[in-house]
């Protein structure tokens, strides 16, 4: 991945690049846009955002993809309950103990629900494939404050 960021950032000048979940060496984290940007499934399916349902429908998923969909746009029941949808309120990212104690809690986005919900995570829990403040393994990779942990 690294590989490919450094051979793309020479056409930086002439595209929008977006890199989902490249490797992060930096904090804060990028936020979650569940409900910003809605996804039609080919069968009428309104999603808030389609990496959750994909990653609902993982084995080792602890959510199910129905708490993620709001309803069929082909039956006319979309609108109403997707008004109706606050996934940042229906959910806390960051509801963990690591992010809890972080000095940039507040200014960090704590990464992807989709992530973690396809890692057999809950919503709440640590991105920890793009988070380098615990890694992959538990182990810290970089200091918290003294005055917070």
């Amino acid at each position: 991945m690294d590989a490919i960021r450094a051979v793309t950032d020479r056409f930086a000048d002439q595209l929008d690049l977006v890199r989902i979940r490249f490797p992060n060496d930096s904090l804060p984290l990028g936020g979650c846009d569940a409900g910003k940007l809605i996804y039609v499934f080919v069968d009428g399916q309104v999603a808030v955002c389609p990496y959750l349902v994909f990653a609902a429908r993982t084995p080792a998923s602890a959510h199910r993809d129905t708490e993620f969909l709001t309803g069929n746009i082909l039956d006319g029941e979309a609108a109403p309950s997707l008004d109706a949808y606050d996934f940042h309120t229906r959910y806390q990212l960051g509801a963990n103990p690591t992010c809890g104690s972080c000095d940039i809690a507040g200014q960090c986005g704590k990464g992807c629900p989709a992530a973690v919900v396809a890692a057999g995570g809950r919503i709440g829990d640590v991105d920890t494939e793009q988070c380098p403040i615990t890694a992959p393994n538990g182990r810290s990779l970089l200091p918290l404050s003294p005055s917070k942990g």
